[in-house]
């Protein structure tokens, strides 16, 4: 994987978690996102703080053209109470202002692959 593409992921997650302190986070309440809740015991804040604690080595994929409406979304992965989450984000624009939004935080359907994770000799995969 890229420098290139680790600088993008580093710019994004600063970006996003700079909205998120100062505005917060839009959450979509998919019935998935109110399940994973409830089966991991979380609340909405651990969510939140969840989401603060990503890093480039939780990213998975992305940017990629969001298929409902204008804008990119971008996939990180995270292991939390022995399950791995699936988490889509967003930099959304609502006006002249921009909002942070997790399209998804859910229990994942399928392997994550985690590209600038350090394999274990050290290098990244």
């Amino acid at each position: 994987m890229s420098y290139e593409k680790e600088q993008a992921v580093t710019k994004f997650l600063y970006e996003f978690k700079m909205i998120a302190r100062r505005r917060g986070v839009d959450f979509v309440p998919r019935q998935v996102f109110i399940e994973t809740l409830t089966l991991l015991g979380i609340t909405m804040r651990i969510c939140y703080d969840e989401l603060l604690s990503l890093s480039v080595e939780d990213y998975c994929q992305g940017p990629e053209d969001d298929r409902d409406r204008p804008g990119e979304v971008w996939v990180f992965g995270k292991r939390f109470e022995g399950k791995d989450i699936y988490i889509k984000l967003k930099l959304a624009k609502v006006g002249e202002e921009t909002i942070a939004k997790c399209l998804s935080f859910h229990l994942a359907e399928f392997p994550l692959c985690f590209p600038l994770r350090p394999a274990k000799g050290g290098k990244k995969e």
